[in-house]
C-alpha cells in the first residue's frame, strides 16, 4: 500500500454517505496479558469522539501534502512522517488491533469490578459493517484524573467537585490497522513501550555482520558499541541493503581520501587496505557513508550531504510498498 492508496482508503471513512460509526474500548493490564473492555459511551459523546479522530486523520493524512510515508525498516530522523510496519511479525501487544477488528463483541467495562488503575491504552474502531479501521492510543498517567485529587469543574455559577475518576482523550493516536497494514504514527511509542527497540538492535546487529563479511573494517568490534544508541541502531538497520557494501573496498577508501568532509576524519589501517574507526565522529561519518549520503552535483560540481533522497525513495515506494 503506497501513500496514494492509503489516502484513498482513508477518504472512505471521511465520507458521511458511508454510514461511518465508532466505538471505544479500554485496554487493561490483566497480569502479564492485556484484556479489552467495551466502553459504554453516551451517543453524543461517542459521535464527537468519532469526529475528533476523523478530523485528525484528515489533517494528518488527507490534507498533509508534506507527509512522509515509508517502510519502518527505512525510518530516519525526518519530521512529519508515518511508517508502514514492514517486518513479518508485529509486536505482540499490538495484535489487539487485529483482535478488535476480528471481534468487536467484548465484555463491557463496569466500574463495579473494573477501574482505571490498570488502563494501558485505548482502542477505537471506525467504519461500518463492510469496512473498518482500528486505532490504538497509549494511555499516559497524565490523562487520568483520579477521585483522590480535589477536582473542581464549573456548573452554572458554581464550582462542583468531581466524584469519580475521569480520563482525558485528545484526538491523536499512535497506531492504525487498515487492510492488514499496521501504520505507525509515533515511532517513539513503538520503541519504548512495545519492544521495538529490541527489534531495531537485532536488525542493526545483522547489518554489522553483513559489514564484517564485506571486510571493510580493520576491526568490526569498533561498531558493536554504537548499537546501544537508538539513533545509530536505526541508521544501521536502514543501511542493511546499502549499495556501498557492493562497492570494492579500494574504491570506498579512494572516495574517502578525496571527499572534503571525510578525508582526515576516517582513518585506515597501516597498509591502507581497510577502514579503521578510532573515534566517535569517524563512526558517525562511516554510517553516513554506508547510507550513501554523500552526493555530487554534475551541474555545479559541488559535494552535498543528504539522507532523504526523496525522489528515488518515492519511486521505490510506489512499486514496492504493498
Amino acid at each position: 500500500m503506497n501513500k496514494e492508496e492509503l489516502i484513498e482508503k482513508l477518504g472512505y471513512y471521511l465520507n458521511p454517505e458511508n454510514g461511518i460509526g465508532a466505538a471505544l474500548y479500554f485496554v487493561l493490564k490483566d497480569g502479564e496479558e492485556s484484556t479489552i473492555k467495551f466502553a459504554n459511551v453516551e451517543e453524543d459523546a461517542k459521535q464527537e469522539l468519532k469526529e475528533r479522530f476523523l478530523s485528525y486523520i484528515s489533517d494528518k493524512f488527507i490534507n498533509n501534502e508534506d507527509l512522509h510515508y515509508q517502510n519502518i525498516s527505512d525510518a530516519d530522523d525526518r519530521k512529519n512522517a508515518v511508517y508502514k510496519y514492514d517486518f513479518e511479525e508485529i509486536p505482540g501487544n499490538l495484535n489487539i488491533l487485529n483482535e478488535i477488528l476480528a471481534n468487536e463483541e467484548q465484555p463491557i467495562f463496569n466500574f463495579n469490578h473494573d477501574n482505571f488503575s490498570t488502563l494501558q491504552g485505548y482502542l477505537i474502531t471506525i467504519g461500518n459493517e463492510a469496512n473498518k479501521i482500528a486505532l490504538y492510543k497509549k494511555h499516559h498517567p497524565v490523562n487520568l484524573l483520579t477521585r483522590d485529587r480535589f477536582l473542581l469543574i464549573p456548573r452554572n455559577e458554581r464550582l462542583v467537585k468531581i466524584e469519580n475518576d475521569a480520563i482525558a482523550i485528545d484526538r491523536s493516536f499512535d497506531f492504525m490497522m487498515i487492510d492488514d497494514s499496521l501504520i505507525v504514527l509515533k515511532l517513539g511509542i513503538l520503541e519504548r513501550f512495545f519492544g521495538f527497540e529490541d527489534v531495531v538492535r537485532t536488525k542493526a546487529q545483522n547489518t554489522i555482520e553483513q559489514i564484517a563479511v564485506n571486510e571493510l573494517l580493520e576491526d568490526i568490534e569498533q561498531l558493536n558499541g554504537i548499537v546501544q544508541n537508538m539513533t545509530n541502531a536505526r541508521k544501521l538497520m536502514r543501511i542493511k541493503n546499502s549499495p556501498v557494501l557492493n562497492v570494492p573496498v579500494a574504491n570506498v577508501i579512494n572516495f574517502i581520501r578525496n571527499h572534503p568532509e571525510l578525508t582526515g576524519k576516517i582513518g585506515f589501517n597501516a597498509d591502507e587496505t581497510k577502514i579503521n574507526l578510532t573515534t566517535h565522529s569517524s563512526k558517525k561519518l562511516f554510517l553516513k557513508l554506508l547510507n550513501d549520503d554523500y552526493l555530487f552535483s554534475e551541474l555545479t560540481e559541488l559535494q552535498y550531504e543528504t539522507h532523504a533522497k526523496d525522489k528515488l525513495k518515492n519511486e521505490i515506494q510506489n512499486e514496492n510498498i504493498a
